[in-house]
């Protein structure tokens, strides 16, 4: 649906607010930036705030705003949210509070939007904000577009070797065996292995869809996270463009969390709460006490090796030039370029990698299956 911005006049009176509850503001907020189930994702936020940025430039106050947003909102959950908000505002909370009450939105951000209606900077930190949601829809592609290739292939590798181990194999194996011919030791490799998997395939598919199961109920424990990331970073290829995805997300948010003008420290726990990724998660929970007792971040995050030596090297020159936003800012670019750079040098070595893998795993079983009769008819000729 179109906006019409001419059936809305400027705004005439000035903003109310009221003051956060804190009691209740971290509990229910603690939420990954990238949401799932009733929550916005990323590509909707980045849309709710770019709308919201351009409609308040334009000169809009915000119930207009958010009027004219919840009328060009095609699904009924996302009417009823932008509804919600804006009654918040008609009752007299703030944006940041009645973004906080809905219970939809992460703490980074109602965090940043209650800086911005205080120090009165609102569209410059919206533009920010459907910024930052950009570009982790930016890396989402990235990321599943180096790892859904591969994925597809070994996955197409594994069902076209179940099924000639469980029927093509087996086929020739009885032919064989009425022959009573001397096979290869390949093929009776082969064979061999193809009766150990019709055996044991189904009580291997059970256990392996148990083992899924356990660790899907175990995901959110301490244990998991923490192997699980060690496991994600040593990937081979693909750890590294991991590391950086992460390094940048990082440097991303502690940028304009820093440059809106949000203390350190509360910087540094806000960001803690958007990154879902043990080690980033550790060592900023270990910097914010730090921090209290006055130890500088360079020296904290350094600690870790995680962070890597340049990039703490940086932080420490930027700290001692009070520009610690613009160094951060710096280093996301960079870890942005790389990450690019890396996903489409995979993308073009992987390919061809993953072809020559799938043809040798159907060329083994099939040369395997036919040397044989290659020999039979070698000895039928002689």
């Amino acid at each position: 649906m179109s906006i019409d911005l001419q059936k809305y006049t400027a705004p005439t009176s000035a903003k109310t607010k009221k003051e956060s509850k804190d009691g209740s503001f971290w509990d229910f907020m603690n939420r990954d930036i990238q949401l799932f189930g009733n929550q916005w994702n990323a590509k909707k936020k980045a849309g709710f705030y770019t709308e919201m940025e351009l409609l308040l430039k334009a000169g809009l106050d915000l119930n207009a705003a958010l009027d004219l947003i919840q009328e060009s909102q095609k699904k009924e959950k996302e009417r009823k949210l932008i509804e919600q908000l804006h009654q918040g505002i008609i009752s007299g909370l703030s944006l940041s509070d009645a973004m906080e009450v809905s219970g939809k939105f992460s703490d980074y951000e109602v965090f940043s939007i209650r800086i911005a209606e205080e120090s009165g900077q609102l569209p410059p930190v919206l533009k920010e904000l459907a910024h930052y949601f950009e570009l982790n829809m930016r890396f989402q592609r990235l990321l599943i577009s180096a790892l859904s290739y591969p994925i597809l292939v070994i996955s197409v590798a594994f069902i076209a070797l179940a099924f000639l181990l469980n029927f093509l194999v087996p086929l020739f194996g009885e032919i064989y065996t009425r022959l009573n011919q001397d096979l290869p030791s390949v093929t009776k490799t082969i064979i061999a292995f193809s009766n150990w998997s019709t055996q044991y395939l189904p009580l291997m598919g059970g256990l392996l869809l148990v083992l899924i199961g356990l660790l899907f109920w175990q995901r959110k424990t301490l244990w998991f996270r923490k192997y699980s990331a060690w496991v994600m970073l040593y990937i081979p290829v693909f750890g590294a463009l991991i590391h950086q995805l992460f390094l940048s997300r990082f440097c991303q948010a502690l940028s304009f969390l820093i440059d809106s003008k949000v203390p350190l420290l509360k910087a540094i726990s806000l960001t803690k709460k958007m990154i879902r990724f043990y080690p980033i998660e550790a060592a900023l929970a270990f910097a914010e006490i730090e921090l209290y007792k006055g130890v500088s971040l360079h020296q904290t995050l350094g600690q870790f090796s995680i962070f890597p030596r340049r990039m703490i090297a940086l932080l420490k020159v930027g700290e001692e030039a009070n520009q610690l936003d613009t160094i951060f800012k710096k280093l996301a670019d960079q870890y942005q370029e790389q990450v690019e750079q890396q996903t489409k040098l995979i993308s073009s070595l992987i390919e061809p990698v993953l072809i020559v893998f799938l043809a040798l795993v159907v060329g083994i079983v099939l040369v395997s299956m036919y040397l044989p009769i290659f020999k039979l008819v070698t000895n039928f000729g002689l």
